[in-house]
């Protein structure tokens, strides 16, 4: 059954703790709801961390959890590699001995497709809720076009194919187009060299720039009259049982309900109350790049695990996963190894050209789900972080599952996949 809502009737402002896409978001659905709402942000602007250098994919075919099977295995194989798609720095092995453990037994079959069954309650909002958004005026640049699957093999690409189908099935996406060989596929899509062996086109997913995201969603909850605060850094949580308490430098703010939505720092900021969630900073690198052509899709290159989005004369590629315990630290040798995977399927493109160099600390949880809900012990503090990859895709339905939840008639969904409970097991 749909988790009930938190303390209804609340009694007083809703302080939402982080100014990313996901904390934004819940601060207008909450607001848009009637409620009273403040938003502390650390930055000196919002969209800090993982936020606005993404790919800006908003892509419900391709909900799943990170943990497939199969691919934890060819993971935690590559991981102490340099140059591999999922990194682990050696130094930081022993800290992450748990998160793996726990990433390891969710890649079992049955724990895919509960968590891909939750993911999808999710997902089938996620269109829905950046259209209410973009009726408020936020969004408008996003584009419509779909996105071009690139594979290596033909087996690869059926079998992704399959796996939309079945999405599409259930109502959150398109169905894809049929396969296309090799030589279709670099007719269709000249910018690719022979490399690309086999892909397929899931039409009509959305892409954005997340940058711009993010400041539309300013505008737009201070517009509202959402309180927005931003240089606020909170050290402290504090749950009096009929309100809570929130310190930060300039004071204690006072409310009825606080929204945790911090992304990776949510796991400092409720290990006090005895909270211990089991996420990880995992860092994602882009960079744009100026190709001689741009591609009308998002170019989903899987082999190399890639994303390239294009944003206006610029074509973002964004992708790895590099665990190092820093939320910010550059390694340029990321950006390499993107490089050296990217160079057989884009021949043509000057990858030495590149700018905006970026990095954000993902929060990835181990079974791939985000965090979302009340703490047991606390129920007036309520967590909307850990969305993995997922974060732009899914941080506007987050929005309105949580005002839902917290100011409504309930989220309308089932949210005990996402408990922040369920690590305690």
């Amino acid at each position: 059954m749909p988790t009930k809502p938190v303390h209804p009737p609340v009694d007083g402002p809703i302080v939402v703790v982080g100014g990313g896409i996901v904390g934004l978001s819940c601060a207008w659905f909450l607001r848009d709801a009637g409620a009273e709402v403040i938003v502390l942000e650390a930055g000196e602007q919002t969209g800090g961390g993982a936020s606005r250098g993404n790919a800006g994919a908003i892509c419900p075919s391709l909900v799943e959890p990170l943990a497939a099977p199969g691919m934890v295995r060819a993971a935690l194989d590559d991981l102490r590699r340099p140059d591999a798609a999922l990194y682990v720095h050696p130094a930081y092995m022993p800290q992450m001995a748990g998160f793996l453990l726990r990433f390891t037994r969710s890649g079992t079959a049955a724990a895919y497709d509960r968590g891909a069954t939750a993911l999808v309650q999710l997902a089938r909002g996620a269109t829905a809720a950046y259209d209410r958004l973009a009726d408020a005026g936020v969004g408008l640049h996003a584009r419509r076009d779909g996105y071009l699957m690139v594979f290596g093999s033909q087996e690869a690409a059926a079998e992704e194919r399959a796996r939309v189908i079945g999405v599409s099935a259930l109502g959150v996406c398109s169905p894809p187009e049929p396969l296309l060989s090799g030589v279709q596929l670099r007719a269709y899509e000249p910018l690719l060299g022979d490399a690309a062996v086999a892909g397929f086109v899931i039409p009509a997913e959305r892409w954005i720039d997340a940058s711009l995201l993010v400041d539309d969603l300013t505008a737009a909850v201070r517009d509202a009259g959402v309180d927005l605060r931003t240089g606020v850094t909170v050290s402290a949580l504090h749950d009096l049982d009929d309100a809570v308490e929130i310190d930060t430098p300039g004071g204690t703010v006072e409310g009825a309900v606080a929204v945790v939505a911090a992304g990776v720092w949510t796991r400092d900021l409720v290990a006090p109350l005895g909270v211990k969630l089991t996420m990880q900073a995992g860092k994602g690198y882009s960079f744009a790049l100026r190709p001689p052509r741009m591609p009308g899709h998002v170019l989903e290159l899987h082999d190399a695990h890639v994303m390239a989005t294009p944003l206006g004369d610029r074509l973002r590629i964004a992708g790895t996963m590099e665990f190092d315990g820093t939320t910010d630290r550059f390694h340029p040798e990321r950006i390499q190894a993107i490089v050296r995977r990217l160079a057989p399927l884009l021949p043509t493109v000057d990858l030495s050209d590149r700018t905006e160099a970026w990095v954000g600390p993902r929060p990835m949880t181990p079974d791939g789900l985000p965090i979302l809900g009340p703490l047991a012990a606390h129920p007036r503090i309520v967590l909307a972080t850990g969305h993995n990859m997922l974060g732009v895709t899914l941080g506007p339905v987050t929005g309105e599952v949580i005002a839902g939840l917290v100011f409504g008639d309930g989220p309308g969904i089932d949210l005990s996949p996402f408990a922040p409970a369920r690590f305690r097991r």
